[in-house]
């Protein structure tokens, strides 16, 4: 299980780096750790780059539309687009980043102040990524609720999609997410809030329009 595991990362590291276009320093870095585990593991290098190669081949396999064509994500800065000013409320300049390998994704994120309240927002395209929205579904269809004595936790319909909420009396800390057309993932977590501040905030997000993105 720990050879696994290790080459897992370093598949995940070494695809990454080539993605990039080049030999980045991480895929160097990615090949020396290729040796090294063999020769910790006795295993020879060409199996474990053999590894990788199907590691990265099931993960795309992995992110496929309905139909089974490929998709890939949207720009990150189409993402910002949707995270909306707030009146009364301070927006940190909102940050992005995209990845093409192993998996592919964009995202998109800012956060809120307000005296001593903050939000956070993140939205994914997870470009049809069964990896990344799996656990969610699978969590999500089960309608799964659980009640403790400082909160709850539970799934719900969120904008009407499949999502989640929580909420911590005690911390004061407050969560609802969302899987828009399957694709999409849309987190707001609050700190020193509570629930419906936290769903207010959501229903800014203009979720029609964003599940309409290609």
């Amino acid at each position: 299980m720990r050879a696994f595991g290790m080459l897992c990362l370093i598949g995940v590291v070494a695809v990454a780096g080539s993605a990039c276009g080049g030999k980045t320093d991480e895929a160097k870095k990615a090949e020396q750790a290729v040796e090294q585990a063999a020769t910790q593991s006795g295993t020879p290098a060409q199996d474990l780059a053999k590894g990788m190669e199907q590691f990265g081949n099931a993960m795309q396999q992995l992110q496929k539309g309905p139909n089974g064509e490929n998709v890939e994500p949207v720009d990150f800065k189409a993402l910002q687009a949707f995270l909306p000013d707030v009146s009364g409320w301070e927006k940190e300049k909102p940050k992005g980043e995209s990845m093409t390998a192993p998996v592919k994704f964009s995202q998109a994120e800012t956060a809120y102040t307000k005296d001593e309240a903050r939000i956070e927002v993140k939205i994914v395209d997870t470009a049809m990524s069964q990896m990344l929205t799996m656990p969610y579904q699978m969590f999500l269809m089960t309608g799964y609720s659980t009640k403790t004595d400082t909160g709850y936790e539970k799934a719900t319909k969120v904008a009407g999609q499949p999502g989640w909420e929580k909420w911590d009396s005690e911390a004061k800390r407050a969560e609802v997410g969302l899987i828009v057309g399957q694709r999409f993932m849309v987190t707001v977590e609050g700190s020193n809030t509570d629930v419906k501040t936290v769903h207010d905030l959501v229903g800014k997000i203009d979720m029609g329009k964003l599940a309409g993105l290609k």
